[in-house]
Parts: structure tokens; sequence; C-alpha cells
């Protein structure tokens, strides 16, 4: 086994990851390349994996990787992993460079620039053969597609949920969030968590800075953050909406100051709702597991964002595409890997729900009746209301994937007094338009 982890744990800007782009469908772009390695070749293989993600996912991910090395004599999988904001940087420096692993994961946001980059194989010929879709969800499959070809599967669906101790909420006198509850209701909540712990804790670490919840709270608004055809789906005015909502938030005292702000991350050891600076935090669902392991499973629940439309703005999503690089020496052995990524019952055991709901519903069906824990809370909340998720956003445009920083950048402006609300709003608004041309 050559399993070498680099640095770990997962930053809140994964948040971003999951925002841009959640679908890859038909789209004007075209690109990608055939894999050009030939793994017929007889003697020992060895294959390249780079992903992002947290300790928790690492560990399990590499307890899958000893299964498919013990089913396959003579393949070593050399892994690499990091935390989603050091990963964006160096995946772009490998591209770049012609030098990205055999299998590797791409936040959805750059799926469509690394496609016309043609860093990425056109594996459709594997589809069916190496690459059992059986048992895959057309819908799902097409999260890979562009222009009817396959460039990868995403390894898993997500969603985003209210992360939040209950039992905080029932000292401080609360009734729990569910779909009825608004953003009024956050505020007075935070006045009575902040009354009950003696002002300190806040309701919520504060959500102001990350773009995939602007996401949700738009579609809340019946609006995208993205069109079909790769233009805005928002207004600047909603720009300045989102500020002056998490602005009144502050105000009450239901979100973190600006200086504990600034320091959370979705890593535990900087959670704000880890370190208990904060009743609840708003999260990928999919690291819920990581949030019971570290305040036990009584401690936290799963919730929708608040809304004051009726409409909770969740949708099913993909966390990722794995793309084959068309380089690989050895295109047929990733292939066979993404395969048993996806489809090994076994392997669908080992890691549960980390990577978000399994692509292959037979696996997930045998699956779901054994969750304990963090991965039952998700998929309980995920059955509860999925019934009210909206459709998937379309794929992000190429040339966003600094969108992310950008808008956490203009919120810690806002939130340290540097620009008001309308001027941070007018200078984001310019620059994701920029993006777009």
């Amino acid at each position: 086994m050559a399993h070498t982890p680099f640095t770990r744990g997962l930053r809140l800007t994964a948040y971003g990851a999951l925002a841009l782009g959640l679908v890859v469908g038909t789209s004007a772009c075209s690109g990608g390349s055939t894999p050009s390695g030939n793994s017929s070749e007889g003697g020992d293989v060895t294959i390249s994996f780079q992903w992002w993600g947290n300790d928790e996912r690492a560990e399990l991910t590499e307890k899958a990787i000893d299964l498919f090395e013990e089913q396959n004599p003579g393949v070593t999988v050399e892994t690499s992993f990091s935390a989603i904001d050091s990963y964006i940087p160096k995946l772009a420096t490998q591209i770049a460079s012609g030098s990205q692993p055999d299998l590797f994961l791409i936040p959805m946001e750059s799926v469509k620039e690394y496609t016309e980059k043609q860093a990425t194989s056109d594996i459709s010929s594997y589809v069916g053969d190496i690459i059992s879709v059986d048992d895959i969800p057309e819908g799902t499959q097409q999260i890979g597609k562009i222009n009817g070809s396959t460039y990868g599967f995403t390894l898993g669906t997500a969603t985003y949920g209210w992360a939040y101790d209950p039992n905080v909420w029932a000292d401080a006198g609360l009734e729990t969030p569910d779909e009825n509850f608004t953003w009024d209701d956050l505020k007075d909540a935070g006045e009575a968590i902040r009354s009950a712990s003696g002002g300190a804790k806040a309701a919520i670490s504060d959500p102001g800075g990350y773009i995939a919840l602007f996401s949700v709270w738009l579609r809340q608004q019946d609006k995208l953050l993205f069109t079909e055809d790769g233009q805005l789906g928002f207004e600047e005015r909603d720009l300045e909406g989102w500020f002056d909502l998490m602005q009144e938030l502050r105000d009450s005292g239901a979100t973190t100051d600006p200086q504990t702000t600034s320091t959370i991350d979705q890593s535990m050891q900087n959670s704000g709702f880890a370190r208990g600076l904060s009743a609840g935090e708003f999260i990928a669902a999919s690291i819920t597991g990581a949030f019971v392991d570290t305040l036990g499973e009584g401690n936290v629940a799963l919730a929708p964002m608040p809304t004051d439309t009726g409409t909770i703005g969740l949708s099913m999503a993909g966390t990722n595409v794995a793309a084959i690089s068309p380089k690989s020496a050895h295109p047929e052995v990733a292939a066979k890997f993404l395969n048993f990524l996806i489809n090994d019952a076994e392997a669908s055991e080992i890691l549960g729900l980390t990577r978000g709901i399994p692509l292959n519903t037979t696996n997930y069906e045998a699956l779901a009746p054994t969750l304990t824990g963090g991965n039952k809370i998700v998929n309980d909340f995920v059955l509860e209301y999925q019934p009210q998720f909206s459709d998937a956003e379309p794929l992000a445009p190429a040339g966003v994937s600094t969108l992310p920083a950008d808008f956490t950048l203009a919120y810690e402006n806002v939130i340290f007094g540097q620009q008001s609300n309308a001027d941070a709003a007018t200078s984001l608004y310019a620059t994701f338009t920029s993006a777009i041309q």
C-alpha cells in the first residue's frame, strides 16, 4: 500500500465546490481527450488517485483502497489528499503542467474549464464495459457528461443542511427548527441562546461569506446563481439583500462575531459549532459525521436553512467529478478503480455517506438500513426533505473557479467595516460579471 496523505482537514471554502455548478449537462463547450495509455501490458501497475477531504474521509477511502488492491493483485494505488483550499491551486498547477494524477477529483466549478483544456479523458468507451451504469440513475450519469460524452462520474450526491445542537435549543426554551423556520425566527432564537448561555454562544456560525449558502438563499427567491446559458441568474441588489440580512443577524446576536467568523472552517478544530462558540452551522451535509464524532450523536441534528418564502432552496447535487487523465499510462486500470468506487458493494459499505449519497441505487438501498451516527442523520434528513428539493442548478460557466474566495473576501470586507453592504455588493457583482465574460 502506498497511501501518502498530504495536508488534512476540509476548509469551509469547500462550500464553493458544491455551489458552483451542480449538474453537468449539455453545454456549448467541447473538449477532453481519449485515454492514450495502454494498461494491457503485464507486470505490476501503479496508478495515482488524488482528492480533497477531511481525516474521516481519508481513513475510509484508504480502507476501500486496501480492498481494491486485495481484489486486484499487482495493482497499487498511490494516493494524496488535502484541504479543498490548497487542493484547488495544486490541481490547477498540475493541469497546467500536464502532471495531473491518473484519477483525480474535480470541483464542480472547474469541470467545464478543465474539459475545455483537454485535461480530462472522454471515457465514454468504458461506460457499460469497464464502468457499469446498470444501477446508476440516468440523471446521476448526466453529472459527468458534456455534449453527450462522459468525462467522469461524481462519487456521491449531497446537499446542505443546518447542523445544530437540539439540547442548546431546549435549554433556551426553543422549539427546534424545521422547514417553516424563518430568518426572523433565527434572530429571535439568537437572542434566546445568547441569554441562556450568558452571552457566550451564538445561534449559528456566521454564514454570510459562503457563495453556496447565498445560492441556497437565491433559490428560496426562485433565482439562480447561473442560468443554463452561463449568465448570472441574480442582480446586484440580491447581493446587497444578502449582506443586509446577514447584518441583521449579526446585530441581533444570532451569529458569531467578525473575529471568530474569520477563523471558522469545516475542520473540527476551527469550526465555530465544534468549538462551542455557536449552537450550529450551515454545512455540506456529508460532513455531519465529523460533527457527531466530535460532539456526540445526541448533540447534532439537521434542519433546512431558514426561509421567508416557504421554499427551502435545497437540492441534491454532485459533490465532485472523478476524471481520468488523458496522459495516464494505465487508463483502463484507473477506470476499473473508478468503477470499484462507484459500484463495489463492500466499498460502499466502507465509505458510507462520506462523499454523499452513493450513486449505485442497489448499494444505497442495502446500505440505508445499516446507517448509524452521522450517516443516519444525513439519510433521514434527505428522506424527509427531498420531496421539497429544487431541481439542481446548471453547471457553472468556465472561468468562475475563484468566485468562492472572492465572495468570502467581499464579506470579510463588510464585517470588518472596510466596505458598506452596498459598496461590497457593487464590487462583487462586477467581479461576477467579469468572470463570465
